[in-house]
């Protein structure tokens, strides 16, 4: 499963915003000069009014503007037009600028307030400060761009004491490893650690990310996606309630109602963990874990203990790929045309190979075959061949306590249309099966040779050729004992059969989790595609 891991966000450091870079003391705002300046009473208030180039200093800040009220006694003032606050490398324009010395707060509104630190600027229409406390916030819509990176949303708030950003409502941010939507953000400067919260869309050339809640840590270079939480290339999905990746080791962890999907092969794999190594595209799934094969006419349903997942070049091209697919422990599978039981099981989607081992059992129609390994091949998602090696066993019921047998070393069975039509026994060749009069049971016929070549009809041996050496004995059936017509090694293991696709996985799952960002998704998809 190639790049089904999530984009890592930039955050872009901003804490240069903050018009106090040190916590202030109360002190007075000085004044420093002006074109000229007027006394005026003011609802009892002894204010100064300054026009043209006012200045005043606070601490280490200093502002200038185009006229000011100021009030020494109380130690405020109101500054208007082409308002500027200088602190360091940090400078703040807007238009009008109320400022009270004795709490160190201010409020700068204006069409285009900016905050301009280096190459983080901050763009808004309100912007509040307090240079004591080292917060800052907007209440207006913002946009926070850096050299590389943008940021914008409704709120915006700036601690630096705690090393604290945050930023809510309709949060967007565009960076060149990718573009992150959501609700609401925050980010520690100190430990490079961002949360997110609410529905949270992730995009970048190759994937699409959502979750509704998570965290990234950019120090570390690893980000964890929660609730509802799925990713998604051109050619797979992943989906959890829990995604976690490590940039650094290419290494992905998901846990809860996990689902990998192979779009190219239509293969879904579940279960409750999940690891993914991204360099060697390896993938293995826990916990109670089955997979479904989407075909048109016929899918395949397997469950196991343990499936890991396999990503191999083929051997004369680099850029194309297969898949190999092991089911460990008491794998079970359903398909309308065959069913299967065993230990271990590894399907190969180069060839469409399934092979089975320890104690494999395989049922198709009225066949039972047995043998100490089993090879499935198909062709057009149909099966065309079985190859059984080792202590080989075909069984079929015929009637009442009586089974056709084909026995031998190995055995092969050919398909037409999914029904066996020729089967080939090598090596110690035994052969049961038994001969009808219309309807009535009238002969069992016990063959023995090296090789031997049934054609098949309607499930029913309709030629029996024996290439070697052949041995035949007939029994009229009212004669027949039973140790005459059963072969040594035989089982009906009919008990085992999975019955229908729901002996394998649970009723109530779900086929295709819930894409609950989807409609997000397309929005956002089609107004950057304008």
């Amino acid at each position: 499963m190639r790049s089904i891991l999530p984009i890592l966000i930039i955050i872009p450091i901003v804490l240069g915003l903050l018009t106090g870079a040190h916590a202030q003391q109360k002190t007075r705002i000085r004044f420093e000069g002006a074109k000229s300046m007027k006394n005026l009473n003011i609802n009892g208030q002894k204010i100064i009014r300054y026009i043209g180039n006012v200045r005043f200093q606070h601490e280490n800040t200093r502002i200038v503007c185009d006229s000011a009220y100021h009030n020494p006694n109380d130690n405020w003032f109101d500054a208007f037009g082409n308002v500027s606050i200088q602190q360091g490398s940090t400078r703040i324009t807007g238009q009008t600028l109320h400022f009270d010395g004795k709490t160190s707060v201010g409020k700068i509104t204006g069409k285009e307030v900016k905050l301009i630190d280096d190459e983080t600027t901050l763009t808004t229409q309100t912007l509040y400060f307090n240079s004591k406390t080292n917060v800052a916030y907007y209440t207006t819509p913002g946009e926070i761009t850096s050299k590389e990176s943008k940021l914008t949303s409704q709120r915006g708030y700036f601690n630096r004491s705690s090393n604290l950003l945050s930023f809510a409502g309709n949060v967007v941010m565009l960076d060149p490893d990718g573009t992150i939507y959501t609700d609401s953000l925050s980010y520690n400067t100190k430990n490079e650690l961002a949360y997110f919260f609410g529905p949270t869309h992730i995009f970048n050339e190759d994937n699409f990310a959502y979750c509704e809640k998570g965290w990234y840590n950019k120090k570390i270079e690893q980000t964890n996606l929660q609730q509802n939480a799925y990713i998604l290339s051109q050619e797979n999905k992943i989906f959890g309630n829990n995604i976690f990746y490590d940039k650094s080791i290419k290494f992905a962890h998901a846990i809860g109602n996990v689902v990998l999907v192979d779009t190219l092969n239509r293969a879904y794999i579940y279960g409750q963990k999940a690891n993914f190594w991204q360099e060697t595209e390896q993938a293995e799934v826990t916990e109670n874990p089955y997979l479904m094969l989407i075909d048109n006419s016929d899918s395949l349903f397997l469950k196991a203990n343990y499936f890991k997942v396999i990503t191999q070049k083929h051997e004369n091209s680099t850029d194309s790929s297969y898949r190999v697919l092991k089911a460990l422990g008491n794998v079970a599978f359903y398909r309308h045309d065959v069913q299967g039981f065993c230990d271990s099981m590894i399907y190969n989607t180069r060839d469409s190979a399934i092979d089975m081992y320890v104690d494999p059992i395989l049922w198709n129609d009225v066949n039972q075959m047995t043998a100490d390994h089993i090879t499935i091949h198909s062709k057009n998602n149909k099966i065309n061949q079985m190859d059984f090696n080792g202590n080989a066993f075909i069984t079929s019921f015929e009637q009442d306590k009586f089974y056709n047998q084909i026995k031998g070393k190995t055995i092969t069975a050919f398909f037409s249309n999914g029904k066996a039509e020729k089967i080939d026994v090598n090596g110690n060749g035994q052969a049961v099966y038994f001969i009808r009069d219309g309807n009535t049971l009238t002969l069992a016929n016990r063959s023995e040779s090296a090789r031997i070549s049934i054609m098949v009809k309607d499930n029913k041996a309709s030629r029996v050729t024996f290439h070697e050496k052949p041995s035949s004995n007939l029994y009229p059936i009212e004669k027949v004992e039973l140790e005459d017509v059963m072969l040594k090694g035989f089982k009906w293991l009919e008990a085992k059969r999975p019955a229908n696709r729901y002996s394998v996985i649970p009723k109530d799952f779900k086929e295709q989790p819930e894409e609950r960002g989807n409609k997000k998704q397309r929005e956002i998809l089609s107004s950057k595609n304008k």
